[in-house]
């Protein structure tokens, strides 16, 4: 059993809109995506899932085509931001330190339609528990957000409420698996060398 569990690549900013936001990608996301999809193509996967967010589902595209498989769009694993009428990107939410941002920092997350965080963490792991049930034995990719994985490993490291302890990148890789005595361990956190090299072209060892 893996997870391999990837951030979103770089959506557009949206303010105030009719509605909840939900942005699709940037063209550097775009970019991003086909350089996700080139290098996940190479390994065995046998299963994608996907949060319902736009930016999500369009990462998951290109990785999707070149594997010819339909990825399970799962509700569980949308982002905190669930209600939300405004998407900003949070490196630019921080730079600008607007009052997005400021309500976020502050805890005041019903203003900014954002989920309970303890709730929204125990809906992740409900998700995620259920589709390692129907998919157990599995390499699974799942496409989702930092909010998202960071409840997923948080759990796995043992915590029962959200701890939001990593700064995950766009289309960054974060691998979970089965150890030695089937424990499942952290094995690597924001992998991000797709973006700026080709994977290399030797035939891949077995997995251990």
């Amino acid at each position: 059993m893996e997870l391999i569990l990837v951030r979103h690549a770089l959506p557009e900013r949206v303010e105030n809109v009719d509605g909840v936001a939900d942005p699709g990608l940037q063209t550097v996301g775009w970019t991003q995506a086909e350089r996700l999809a080139a290098w996940l193509s190479r390994e065995q996967i046998d299963h994608i899932a996907v949060s319902p967010k736009r930016r999500a589902i369009e990462t998951a595209t290109p990785l999707a085509e070149r594997l010819g498989m339909t990825p399970e769009i799962i509700q569980g694993f949308s982002e905190i931001d669930r209600s939300s009428r405004t998407y900003i990107p949070v490196e630019e939410m921080r730079r600008e330190n607007n009052a997005h941002w400021q309500a976020i920092v502050s805890g005041d997350w019903a203003s900014v339609g954002y989920h309970d965080p303890a709730e929204f963490h125990r809906e992740v792991v409900a998700a995620r528990d259920d589709l390692l049930e129907r998919h157990g034995d599995h390499r699974v990719v799942v496409v989702a957000h930092g909010g998202t994985i960071n409840a997923i490993v948080s759990a796995y490291l043992g915590f029962e409420s959200p701890r939001f302890l990593f700064d995950f990148g766009y289309t960054s890789i974060t691998r979970a698996g089965k150890g030695y005595t089937d424990r499942v361990i952290i094995r690597s956190l924001n992998e991000m060398a797709h973006l700026h090299t080709e994977r290399d072209t030797l035939d891949p060892l077995p997995l251990l």
